[in-house]
């Protein structure tokens, strides 16, 4: 049995809809009902689809940084031979990479608890990032690995500063221990 039924859109999603549905030269609503089949069809299978999705853009924006993904084995031997003077280097410029990064994400995507979480998750993807809201707009973002060197976490910590400086967060503080990396914000909104 097959029957249309109205859904309520807000305006500035619909606007959106026909701007790039004028530029795809697609009718608006053939658009929308082919983003929909598409998602609904692969969110019946993988549950994190939406914000696999929202990480796509993040993604092309690390890409357009020149940045290159590298097997985290060989990212440890790179900095455990690089010295301290080579560790200093490369944080310098990961996290003037990672705070470019944010400053494009606050504009684009807007800074929310989860845009911090997703930031974290794609500079870091071979860590597990959890969530802990400590109060009305304090989060602690702990990232932590099973076995971590001392490099591998000052370049955490490198990442973690630029992060937070690009998001312009005024309220921040960042720990390291042996294996993990806290980073306490306050002043986030939710979702």
């Amino acid at each position: 049995m097959s029957s249309r039924r109205f859904v309520a859109l807000p305006e500035g999603l619909l606007v959106d809809a026909i701007r790039v549905a004028e530029r795809l030269g697609i009718p608006y609503t053939a658009l929308i009902e082919r983003i929909l089949a598409e998602v609904l069809r692969i969110l019946k299978y993988r549950r994190d689809f939406l914000e696999t999705l929202s990480m796509v853009d993040a993604l092309a924006d690390v890409r357009r940084l020149g940045g290159v993904y590298l097997p985290e084995r060989s990212v440890r031997e790179l900095l455990a031979r690089a010295g301290p003077d080579g560790l200093s280097g490369v944080c310098s410029e990961v996290s003037r990479a990672a705070s470019w990064y944010a400053e494009l994400g606050r504009v684009k995507r807007s800074l929310t608890v989860g845009e911090v979480k997703n930031s974290l998750e794609l500079w870091v993807p071979s860590a597990r990032v959890d969530l802990v809201k400590e109060g009305e707009g304090a989060y602690k973002y702990v990232v932590s690995f099973a076995e971590a060197p001392g490099e591998l976490l000052e370049l955490l910590r490198c990442v973690a500063e630029g992060l937070a400086r690009g998001y312009g967060l005024e309220s921040y503080e960042i720990s390291v221990g042996s294996s993990v990396l806290v980073l306490r914000v306050s002043g986030l909104g939710e979702e």
